[in-house]
């Protein structure tokens, strides 16, 4: 027998229980106006629902994003607050072995690494004017004795000599802090080309000889004949002649300097070796820094600028190569550079 139920004034429900072929059938039927009023109801319950579950999504979503970012932001209010005079400032690293401490500690070695080059940017800038300043005051004081009245012309040549030799040195010295100044943006030109090795040390060894006159010091080279080499000879020259420079400034009477050059397992290897008294134990670390020069070599007669072997490094590091300096097990300084070589 049909069943009506009445569940609301607009909402009219029909239902019977039907018995056909055998099985029980529940019928159901909806009037057309509540289909209608139904789903009226449902999309405002649904629109109702979305905006507070979006709303709490929201929230819940600010809430767990600032929790997230507070360590970011603290490391941004910690970056913001490193002053340039704070030489040795780092940054907290947070505990929870995530993400952010990674960041930090990334953070950290990125701040080390310019705080170094900070300081040595300023130890160079402070060893440059100490070093151009003495040629400068040298030429200047020259050029005022030259102008004062009564100099007879002996001693103005004299003076003249003495300021042009002082501004040799100081166009030297300027080329040489240009040179490691493109050597430091990666920006010095390097243009390899076959060389005849054993052509390039025997020039090299002759342009010394007439320096050597009445010193008894003799310079040999040591190199296979028809050794060939993919190089700059020029900056390979240059470097050379500053090593060569060294051993004449320390090598004693009557000792021998050798140049040397061979095929190495790493490419070409081209030493300049002396008999002099090697480099003292604790300037061998820093041997290759700029301005760097043992106690025995402090005079400037004897010292030289302190740029011949970092001239050397920025020669070797451009050719993809490296220099090492040590001391000879006999005696003596031995300067060492490995430049690589193409595979044929």
């Amino acid at each position: 027998m049909p069943i009506r139920l009445r569940l609301a004034a607009a909402f009219t429900v029909i239902s019977a229980i039907v018995f056909a072929a055998g099985a029980l059938l529940f019928v159901v039927a909806l009037a057309p106006e509540a289909e209608g009023n139904a789903l009226s109801q449902v999309e405002r319950e649904l629109i109702v629902a979305g905006v507070a579950f979006v709303a709490v999504a929201g929230a819940g979503a600010y809430v767990l994003a600032s929790a997230a970012l507070s360590p970011v932001e603290r490391l941004r209010r910690q970056v913001a607050s490193i002053s340039a005079g704070d030489t040795g400032a780092s940054l907290e690293v947070p505990a929870t072995s995530d993400e952010i401490a990674a960041l930090a500690v990334t953070m950290n070695d990125v701040l080390g690494r310019l705080q170094r080059a900070l300081a040595r940017q300023r130890a160079f800038v402070s060893d440059a004017s100490h070093e151009l300043r003495t040629p400068l005051a040298v030429l200047r004081g020259e050029l005022e004795l030259a102008g004062r009245p009564g100099r007879d012309r002996d001693e103005l040549a004299a003076a003249v000599e003495a300021a042009e030799a002082e501004a040799v040195r100081l166009a030297r010295i300027t080329d040489n802090l240009l040179l490691l100044a493109r050597g430091d943006e990666d920006r010095l030109d390097i243009r390899p080309e076959p060389t005849d090795v054993r052509e390039l040390l025997g020039n090299c060894a002759g342009a010394a000889r007439s320096r050597l006159a009445g010193t008894g010091t003799v310079i040999h080279t040591d190199v296979p004949a028809g050794l060939p080499a993919d190089i700059d000879p020029g900056r390979v020259r240059a470097a050379v002649d500053n090593l060569v420079d060294n051993a004449l400034r320390f090598a004693p009477p009557g000792s021998v300097i050798l140049l040397s050059a061979a095929v190495c397992h790493d490419g070409l290897r081209v030493e300049v070796s002396d008999d002099g008294p090697g480099f003292p134990a604790g300037f061998l670390p820093h041997a290759f820094e700029r301005f760097s020069r043992p106690d025995s070599g402090r005079s400037r007669d004897d010292g030289g600028s302190g740029l011949g072997l970092a001239i050397v490094r920025t020669v070797a590091t451009a050719h993809g190569g490296t220099a090492t300096a040590a001391n000879r097990p006999g005696g003596g300084a031995v300067v060492r550079l490995v430049l690589p070589q193409p595979r044929m």
